[in-house]
């Protein structure tokens, strides 16, 4: 494969994927998520009926963790994208590469 050029700002996306897929992917990450979303879950069910304001909280709280790892997926996303186009952007600028063959002369 050629070297892939890219903009900055295509590289700040790629290593913005590359990283939030790393997330994504790590065990810890994920049991600590999952380990509020129970919490969370539990505060809501376990709670007073009076005690709005905490499930509201409790609720907030779970959207905000839903809205983090939907951020880190469109991340991740938007770099495996952006690689994507950048190599086959090369290939179709460069169809040969890889014949080692000398041309019949």
């Amino acid at each position: 494969m050629s070297n892939l050029v890219l903009s900055e700002a295509e590289q700040d996306a790629i290593e913005q994927g590359e990283a939030a897929g790393l997330l994504l992917d790590h065990p810890m990450f994920l049991r600590a998520i999952e380990a509020v979303r129970l919490q969370c879950a539990e505060a809501i069910l376990m709670s007073e009926p009076a005690a709005q304001q905490s499930r509201e909280d409790a609720y907030n709280l779970s959207r905000g963790l839903s809205a983090i790892t939907a951020e880190l997926a469109a991340l991740a996303a938007r770099g495996e994208q952006v690689l994507a186009e950048a190599e086959a952007q090369t290939e179709s600028d460069d169809p040969d590469e890889g014949d080692t063959e000398p041309a019949p002369y």
